[in-house]
């Protein structure tokens, strides 16, 4: 219920504090207290594995483990939302929006093939022109419908067709959420480069992950600033359409301070670490065993990787994979 409660009073406070805690502060998420070079291998382990299974049943019970792990590791309720919603409007586009379509565009074809007969009446001057075009629409909505209905019966058994291949990407990306959301930057960096990933590399995937937040902080900060200082529109429009194009105007202004202010964190942050001698560390393989010589592999990480395979052997024996 902590999932959906917190979606009926979301707000952009939320939604910083949420990032902030995936980018300082998870240190008891699950996958974050195993050694980063396991959870590294084993997330791209389990990148295949799904594709060894093509029954929607083994896989609906991968996602459900997937899901568990994800939960045990504090994914963030707010990607897996989104996550979701791109799921369902993919299924949702093939069920819904493409048969609605071609309704409407089978009767759009029919009228037009026919306003020649309700032109030429009114040319005419025939009274009959409104009974004509009554039964002009009333054939193209039916020709609408049923095209639709038609077609919705086909995109129900292309889903039905498509469902593991959807199933195989949403536990891979369910998978990589809860990587990538418990681990913290730095676990990353460190286990990445004792695999031998490029130190300038790793620094750039844990700056990224330390910098997402203060940009959504700082992006956030300007938005308001311009706010205090713009006046809302008095008539918002139909639909709102000037109160949103009002917020569309600020978003845009708000953006060149905004690439402003990374570039001068971008240079600080580069003349911090040339003064630390980031450059020279580089190429000294003791400045990369140095920052990972802590890092050892416990019989936990081993038995988490032994676990994962028996629960996929076992899927694989239950269900004939």
């Amino acid at each position: 219920m902590k999932y959906v409660d917190a979606f009926t009073d979301i707000s952009v406070a939320d939604v910083k504090v949420d990032l902030m805690r995936t980018a300082y502060d998870n240190e008891d998420a699950l996958l974050n207290t195993f050694d980063p070079r396991v959870v590294l291998l084993w997330t791209v382990l389990f990148m295949i594995v799904p594709w060894l299974f093509y029954d929607p049943l083994p896989l609906a019970v991968m996602l459900g483990a997937a899901f568990v792990l994800a939960a045990l590791s504090q994914v963030s309720k707010y990607l897996l939302a989104l996550l979701l919603f791109g799921q369902l409007t993919n299924v949702g586009f093939f069920v819904v929006v493409v048969p609605l379509m071609g309704g409407v565009l089978r009767a759009a074809t029919y009228l037009g093939d026919n306003a020649g007969r309700v032109i030429d009446a009114a040319v005419a001057l025939d009274l009959g022109v409104f009974a004509e075009a009554g039964t002009i629409v009333a054939t193209a909505t039916s020709q609408g419908i049923t095209t639709a209905l038609t077609s919705q019966e086909v995109g129900i058994d292309a889903v039905g067709a498509v469902v593991p291949f959807f199933l195989k990407l949403t536990i891979i990306s369910v998978i990589s959420l809860a990587v990538f959301s418990a681990m913290s930057p730095q676990k990353i960096s460190k286990g990445m480069l004792r695999l031998g990933v490029p130190r300038q590399l790793t620094f750039a995937i844990a700056y990224g992950y330390r910098m997402m937040p203060l940009l959504v902080e700082e992006y956030h900060a300007l938005i308001n600033s311009f706010r205090l200082r713009s006046k809302v529109p008095e008539e918002k429009g139909l639909l709102n359409w000037r109160y949103f194009y009002y917020l569309l105007k600020l978003s845009i202004k708000a953006f060149y301070p905004l690439i402003f202010n990374v570039a001068k964190r971008a240079r600080v942050t580069v003349e911090a670490m040339e003064t630390k001698g980031f450059s020279q560390s580089l190429a000294d393989s003791e400045s990369r065993t140095l920052r990972t010589e802590n890092m050892r592999i416990q019989p936990r990480d081993v038995s988490f990787v032994f676990g994962s395979l028996v629960f996929v052997v076992a899927l694989s024996v239950v269900f004939g994979g």
